[in-house]
């Protein structure tokens, strides 16, 4: 569904699945597509499937996670035909297992082109986020102290901007994020070995997945309040967050990116009129106007979970007082999540989710309060 104003906005979270280029390394030491006629053509598989995907999403800022190669990306863009359309901000891998985000941005939709080139990606916490001897007064009352300090995979940060004049849109800054995954932890295992791994190895590498993920959300929240709050009532901090964030709406990890904000439901609720540090989830969106809604991103297990979200600023809700755009619609495409299509076609083994926003700011002469 394409836009049809040039305010208007629409936002896409895509993971690539390891797109790497033949030959080259992921996790492991063997490569996802060999550097042979087999390997090529199903990279060519790859890059086909991920163009239409892109053809399909037709969105102004696409935000990527799991990407080996910014060349494989390219590849992406080319085979759909959007190469001259779209800006991208990727960069290489630096090393095996450890990907990295990117971005896509549609030209007519970024405004003056120095905004792109500003982008960069966030690699360490907060100075001052440091859980270094912190002690509980109740409960075990314990010292706590975690080093923790960077983000597995950083965080890509860009400022876009759409056109239109009278009036001319606020730039929106837009993070891209991949958080540690549920998965076990890759621990090292020399000796001198640690207890705990001596002695509870899968638990262990599975505690440490998790506290990793807290401690990342809450780096990034700690970002996002760097930026977002405010103590003027009429300064505006348009915010999006695009990303595989590796655990559902309502987990602990996820309340704590988005501050929880009010969610309106009646009327005459003031629930929702300002929120500075919220983030609003386009699935509870699209589940407040639905009759009914499923949505998953990922099936592990025959569990199927909402991994990938779209999370947008009190600018972006409808019943916010500093709203300029409101929400239309979300659509989650995951199709190819219940047949086996990641090796046959190349298909991702995550949905792709993509929600529109009009520009539509609040009137002036409407009583909020």
């Amino acid at each position: 569904m394409p836009v049809s104003n040039m305010r208007d906005l629409s936002f896409a979270s895509v993971n690539l699945l390891n797109l790497q280029v033949p030959g080259g390394l992921t996790y492991s030491t063997t490569p996802p597509f060999p550097d042979t006629a087999e390997g090529r053509a199903a990279y060519q598989r790859k890059i086909a499937w991920t163009a239409g995907q892109l053809r399909r999403l037709d969105a102004e800022a696409i935000g990527f996670q799991e990407l080996w190669s910014a060349r494989a990306l390219g590849d992406v863009f080319r085979a759909a035909g959007l190469d001259g359309d779209y800006d991208l901000v990727a960069r290489d891998a630096p090393g095996r297992g450890r990907p990295q985000v990117a971005l896509a941005v549609r030209r007519d939709r970024h405004g003056a082109p120095q905004l792109l080139p500003g982008a960069d990606w966030i690699a360490d916490f907060p100075a001052d986020f440091r859980f270094d001897r912190l002690r509980e007064t109740d409960g075990a009352e314990e010292v706590i102290t975690i080093t923790i300090n960077e983000f597995s995979r950083p965080i890509l940060h860009a400022r876009i901007q759409s056109e239109g004049t009278s009036p001319k849109p606020p730039a929106v800054s837009v993070y891209v994020a991949h958080l540690k995954s549920k998965g076990p932890a890759r621990l090292s295992f020399a000796h001198p070995r640690p207890l705990a791994l001596q002695t509870y190895p899968e638990i262990t590498k599975s505690a440490v997945a998790h506290i990793r993920r807290v401690m990342e959300a809450g780096a990034l929240r700690a970002l996002l309040d760097a930026v977002m709050r405010s103590e003027d009532e009429n300064a505006i901090s348009p915010t999006v967050i695009l990303g595989d964030l590796n655990d559902d709406t309502l987990s602990v990890t996820n309340e704590l990116i988005s501050d929880q904000p009010s969610y309106r439901v009646i009327q005459k609720s003031r629930a929702g009129l300002s929120s500075d540090k919220g983030l609003y989830s386009v699935e509870r969106l699209q589940q407040y106007r639905s009759m009914r809604h499923v949505y998953y991103t990922h099936i592990y297990k025959h569990k199927r979970e909402s991994l990938d979200h779209i999370l947008v600023s009190e600018e972006f809700y409808d019943h916010s007082r500093k709203r300029h755009w409101s929400f239309r619609e979300m659509e989650v495409v995951n199709d190819h999540l219940n047949r086996a299509a990641f090796e046959a076609e190349g298909a991702s083994d995550h949905g792709l989710v993509r929600a529109y926003f009009d520009w539509n700011p609040m009137p002036a002469e409407i009583d909020v309060t």
